[in-house]
């Protein structure tokens, strides 16, 4: 077993993932095992994801969502829209209930960005914010992502990291807990190097307030996610299978100003090809950061 820390491999990402390009050129490699570098990779793919399911949990009728800056961890938090107002169309939506998700309305990201020193963030794409009960007062949210793109640089080291989503993500429950899903859900990913690769997820996740009566319509508060799921991830010619699940819980901390927001929590993957099997486990050890160990 080898650990690999996130601050350690984040200082050399652009060799690990130009040994992944390499990987990806040897003929030998769809064929091989899991290596430690493609695990590294992958880990930061998911973590990305993970780091994701408070996204769609919520909705503001000012910004339409709390954003998260995931595709750097040790990133800030991106508060609501930060620097931009996207456009809303309707501009004055129909909310056929009395809770706060209007009947259906677009948030376009055009041209958003943010800057806290030394990152900078340019987000673009659209968000669809549903309300499936509409003539039901209660907490139910639908919402369909278009392209939704969020690109992160470090302005000091030069390295940039994107992710794109695309897919629908449905979230209802009450004040004190959360029932989360996503089916075929893609994130396109690209890393510092300008390497790529493609995670399509079929998640499940309950969040658990650790206040009970906390959560709001518009902002979550601190708690575990209890996450189980399958999914696909892809870079070039390597494809590998992988089964999700948490123990212990992640714990979200809505205190946190870098991302990602999980202080504790181990996400583990069974990560299968060609009938041989490895583990990947992400351990989230404080805010903004985690750790990647293969067995």
């Amino acid at each position: 077993m080898r650990r690999i820390a996130r601050s350690a491999w984040r200082l050399a990402a652009g060799s690990i993932i130009a040994a992944l390009f390499a990987a990806c050129n040897n003929t030998t490699s769809p064929n091989s095992a899991l290596t430690q570098v493609e695990a590294a990779a992958l880990g930061e793919e998911v973590a990305t994801d993970a780091s994701a399911l408070s996204e769609g949990a919520t909705f503001s009728s000012s910004s339409g969502a709390p954003l998260g800056v995931a595709p750097m961890a040790g990133a800030p938090v991106l508060a609501g829209t930060a620097s931009c107002t996207p456009t809303k169309s309707p501009a004055s939506p129909t909310n056929s209930d009395a809770d706060p998700v209007p009947d259906s309305v677009r948030l376009d990201f055009a041209g958003c960005t943010y800057s806290n020193p030394p990152y900078t963030a340019t987000l673009s794409g659209t968000i669809d914010f549903i309300d499936p009960t509409p003539t039901t007062t209660d907490f139910a949210l639908k919402t369909v992502y278009t392209n939704f793109s969020r690109s992160v640089t470090n302005t000091t080291t030069n390295a940039t990291r994107s992710a794109v989503e695309n897919g629908t993500r449905t979230v209802s429950g009450t004040t004190s807990q959360l029932q989360r899903s996503e089916t075929g859900f893609r994130t396109d990913y690209t890393f510092a190097s300008g390497a790529t690769a493609t995670h399509i997820r079929t998640w499940s996740a309950t969040f658990t307030a650790d206040a009970a009566g906390s959560i709001k319509a518009d902002s979550l508060p601190s708690g575990n996610w209890n996450l189980t799921g399958t999914s696909t991830w892809t870079s070039g010619p390597l494809s590998y299978s992988l089964s999700v699940t948490t123990n212990p819980q992640l714990h979200f901390n809505a205190t946190c100003t870098v991302e990602p927001r999980l202080d504790a929590g181990t996400l583990m993957a069974v990560v299968t090809k060609n009938g041989v099997t490895a583990n990947v486990t992400i351990q989230f050890t404080a805010c903004g950061q985690y750790t990647v160990t293969k067995s």
